[in-house]
């Protein structure tokens, strides 16, 4: 499950994140800011994490890290992190996606049903996608606006794949064009669902108040008629 994102420094000192973040790492928004993610990371990953963050290519594939970190009150949180480097190396700006570990795929089966909800909602908006597509396909594109809602499910599956939505590989998914996808995305943007992170890519990510909601759509389900 998502949980939120942080913004750094080419060097790793935070620069936003948001509280969400900050409360599972048992601290405020207040603290966290201007310290390096390193000086929170549990010292038996820091070597690991400096190497696969020092790998980033600048603007190129995001990476997915599974770290622990120390909380506020010395407990080891273990999280998973997409980061993704925007701009020079020097320069630049990291942007993480924090998540919660998800369940190894083979015991899902196995699992409680709390546990495996992480999977189950990347599932459930992967699969909500694949029927808009064969709906449009079958149907015809231009009989449906749910455009809006499209654009977020394809954000909200990107950042559970560990991957950066940007406005190009929406186009790409979308029987839309280009100047009509930017204008929906500056009403989800003014309705606080997505914002941009990079002009120059055109990079936008989910805020927690979308993840939020879009979750609350994705874990509802549809009333079984009585009788």
């Amino acid at each position: 499950m998502i949980l939120g994102h942080s913004v750094s420094t080419a060097a790793g000192v935070i620069q936003t994140i948001d509280e969400s973040v900050a409360t599972i790492l048992q601290r405020t928004q207040k603290q966290l800011v201007g310290l390096s993610y390193m000086s929170i990371t549990h010292p038996g990953d820091i070597a690991r994490n400096l190497a696969q963050v020092a790998a980033l290519q600048p603007s190129g594939n995001s990476a997915r890290i599974r770290k622990r970190y120390i909380g506020g009150d010395g407990a080891v949180i273990t999280l998973e992190v997409q980061v993704s480097r925007i701009g020079s190396c020097s320069d630049g700006h990291l942007f993480g996606t924090l998540s919660t570990v998800p369940p190894a795929l083979p015991a899902i089966a196995g699992l409680a049903a709390e546990d495996t909800k992480p999977y189950r909602l990347w599932r459930r908006a992967k699969d909500l996608l694949a029927v808009m597509r064969s709906r449009d396909s079958i149907l015809g594109g231009e009989l449906f606006s749910d455009h809006a809602w499209a654009s977020l499910l394809i954000v909200y599956v990107a950042e559970a794949e560990s991957r950066i939505a940007t406005v190009e590989s929406i186009v790409a998914q979308l029987s839309l064009s280009r100047p009509m996808l930017v204008r929906w995305l500056r009403v989800l943007q003014a309705k606080s669902l997505i914002e941009q992170i990079d002009h120059h890519l055109d990079a936008v990510q989910l805020t927690q108040t979308g993840i939020e909601r879009i979750e609350r759509l994705l874990t509802t389900r549809t009333p079984v008629p009585a009788g």
